[in-house]
């Protein structure tokens, strides 16, 4: 998923308000930017493949250390004990490993069965649901608009930008996701390009959760 990742965010700022959006946004997409930094090198491996599914073009066939679910666990116990040892705040550090974990599970839904249990040769899971274009589409825009909901429920408004620039964002966020997923396929694109495109979103979407954060308590 992509835009589902950042509906976790939303959705466990409702449950703890105290929680930084821009600092959930991060984590629920952490083993992301990992493997995206980790890819160009060979340390993991994706291979750009003109319709590989339904939703787009890539072939995740190496991946143990981000997105195993052993390393998403042992990712998820790092952040919760940085973020305890930094801050000394038990709940929001389970709070952030959640939001850490959150992003196996949720790939499971829509990933081919290339997520491993243990490391690469271990067996691998995932649902498939990118190789339905409809259902993955409509799944992920119901996914954010109802952890934005969640969000704007348990949150307060202060003033216009308040009220109003978090739901423009979020419609920014989905309209971005369908373009993203309906351009053709360019087969100049290098696995460094998209890695570096891919990071370069996750920062601007993570920036605007920052700011527009700070309007809602």
């Amino acid at each position: 998923m992509f835009i589902g990742h950042y509906a976790a965010g939303l959705a466990l700022k409702s449950v703890e308000k105290k929680a930084s959006l821009g600092m959930l946004f991060i984590a629920v997409q952490f083993v992301d930017y990992l493997f995206f930094a980790f890819a160009p090198f060979g340390i993991e491996k994706f291979r750009l493949v003109e319709n590989y599914t339904a939703i787009n073009h890539f072939e995740l066939y190496f991946y143990p250390y981000t997105h195993g679910l052993l390393a998403s666990f042992l990712w998820a116990a790092l952040i919760y004990v940085l973020w305890l040892k930094g801050k000394g705040n038990r709940r929001m550090a389970v709070v952030m490993a959640l939001a850490v974990l959150s992003h196996w599970f949720i790939d499971l839904v829509v990933h081919t069965p290339d997520l491993p249990l243990l490391g690469d040769n271990s067996p691998k899971v995932g649902f498939g649901l990118w190789n339905n274009y409809l259902a993955t589409i409509v799944i992920e825009v119901s996914l954010i608009i109802g952890a934005l909901i969640l969000y704007l429920r348990s949150t307060t408004a202060s003033g216009s930008m308040g009220k109003y620039a978090m739901i423009i964002f979020v419609g920014f966020m989905v309209s971005f996701y369908i373009m993203a997923v309906n351009m053709p396929f360019d087969p100049n694109l290098t696995v460094m390009t998209a890695s570096v495109t891919s990071i370069g979103v996750f920062i601007v979407f993570t920036a605007l959760a920052f700011w527009l954060d700070r309007y809602r308590s």
